[in-house]
């Protein structure tokens, strides 16, 4: 298994989004995926920095129970993940609803299925967002911090929480410490 047999194996695949729920390779194992907490992607500990690659290898993501692969119709390669696969970089407001846009060319409405949720990281409490299919995002620091303003400049707070509206669904950003 390498980085070219999975892209080789990837070839001809046009959809945005191939059908990995449906496929159920053989696990492989040996070699090392590792995506830390800045959104970076590693294999065997040296950096991808080919983003036409990463993005393709984002397409191929899926997380069973608590653990990410990227998987193909031949083989599946499990992935560690420091935080969350996809990177939040972005977002708008468009109406009653807010848009997030994510470093893997990828963008969605926050409403009842991409919703937020408050985790415990190294002793600080970090918002994650279900970005699609159970495949989790973080928000970079530019984007939460702008997130927060906006929260404490409406008064977005219940229960101490802080959150965004959209999709006429509160999304939990925050705690009022």
């Amino acid at each position: 298994m390498s980085i070219s047999k999975i892209t080789k194996d990837l070839q001809g695949l046009n959809q945005k989004f191939p059908p990995v729920e449906k496929w159920s390779p053989d696990l492989c194992e040996g070699q090392e995926f590792y995506i830390n907490r800045e959104g970076q992607w590693f294999y065997n500990n040296s950096e991808i920095k080919n983003n036409k690659l990463i993005n393709l290898f984002s397409t191929v993501l899926r997380k069973d129970d608590d653990s990410y692969y990227l998987v193909t119709p031949v083989e599946k390669v499990p992935v560690k993940v420091e935080l969350a696969p996809y990177q939040i970089i972005d977002f708008e407001f468009m109406q009653d609803n807010v848009k997030l846009v994510t470093n893997l060319n990828f963008e969605f409405v926050l409403n009842k299925i991409n919703t937020t949720r408050l985790i415990n990281h190294n002793n600080s409490l970090i918002p994650l967002v279900n970005v699609r299919s159970n495949i989790e995002g973080f928000f970079n620091r530019n984007t939460y911090y702008k997130l927060i303003d906006f929260a404490l400049e409406n008064k977005n707070i219940d229960k101490n929480y802080l959150y965004i509206q959209s999709d006429n669904q509160k999304h939990i950003i925050g705690k009022i410490a």
